[in-house]
């Protein structure tokens, strides 16, 4: 069985059109399961989804809560997932038709090699047939997350499926007082010790909300700089580019923090210090 869980907040009117592709998903309404957590929305979300659980289509399981970030509410919805694979599809994403028979199909195929920990689909721009970012660089392609898009230089977002049973040892780390950690860091922790095996195939459509997370994503870093100094730090351990470093030291001046402490953190030191200065300028730039 699938899990499917999407982290709800002020989404109402985009979850209408996730729901209607989730009950287009011939033939397997018995096979997947979907967790909507409603992360303090103050909009219609409550409502819609009560009514959609009298409806009883689909398996749904609804967790309402207080505002907390998507990472919270996404380490929740791991832990109490049924399905032996997790996909999480965002509240204004929607699914091709036969996306989760796709799934199923290619995690069949996986499920017995304890070297990979999920797979990666392709996805399309709301709207159209335009792919979001490039392709991989060969079909079922065998990498690691990392490697994907350091290496090969691929670009865009990417829907990817995990073995639940991984995901289970590597939850979200959650900073205190903060919302928000960029993705990225759970994914190259696992790319760490795992591969997955990357397909040019399309599952979902995605669309970019000029009140999204990408739309907003620098004010969203902003406003969670601690979150966004731990992703930053084991970024370079992938990259050892410049740049992250001195983004790294930017964050910790929005953390309000000691340029002695920021720049101790970091696994260099001595780059930190030294690319400071520009962290600060860019910071009186951008306020």
């Amino acid at each position: 069985m699938l899990t499917v869980f999407t982290p709800a907040y002020n989404k109402a009117k985009t979850l209408k059109r996730l729901y209607q592709s989730l009950l287009e998903q011939q033939g397997l309404q018995s096979s997947f399961e979907w967790i909507v957590i409603n992360d303090g929305s103050t909009d219609e979300t409550d409502k819609m989804v009560q009514e959609w659980l009298t409806e009883k289509k689909i398996t749904i399981r609804y967790i309402p809560k207080e505002n907390g970030g998507k990472q919270r509410a996404y380490n929740e919805a791991v832990q109490m997932a049924q399905g032996d694979y997790f996909i999480c599809i965002d509240g204004d994403d929607y699914l091709v038709p036969g996306a989760l028979a796709t799934v199923e199909k290619e995690a069949e195929k996986i499920k017995d090699d304890p070297q990979i920990a999920g797979i990666g689909f392709l996805e399309y721009k709301h709207g159209s047939k335009e792919i979001v970012g490039s392709k991989f660089p060969e079909d079922r392609m065998l990498s690691t997350y990392s490697d994907i898009y350091y290496q090969y230089q691929v670009t865009g977002d990417k829907q990817l499926t995990f073995k639940t049973e991984i995901l289970r040892k590597y939850p979200f780390p959650v900073v205190e007082g903060e919302n928000f950690i960029p993705e990225g860091i759970l994914f190259n922790r696992i790319a760490k010790e795992y591969k997955m095996l990357f397909l040019n195939e399309v599952i979902a459509y995605v669309e970019y909300l000029d009140n999204g997370y990408s739309a907003n994503y620098f004010n969203l870093v902003k406003k969670n700089p601690k979150g966004n100094m731990l992703y930053l730090k084991e970024l370079y351990e992938v990259t050892h580019k410049l740049y992250d470093v001195a983004a790294f030291d930017l964050f910790g001046i929005y953390a309000k923090e000691k340029w002695i402490k920021v720049v101790q953190q970091h696994q260099n030191p001595f780059l930190a210090t030294l690319l400071y200065p520009i962290a600060w300028v860019k910071y009186k730039q951008k306020g």
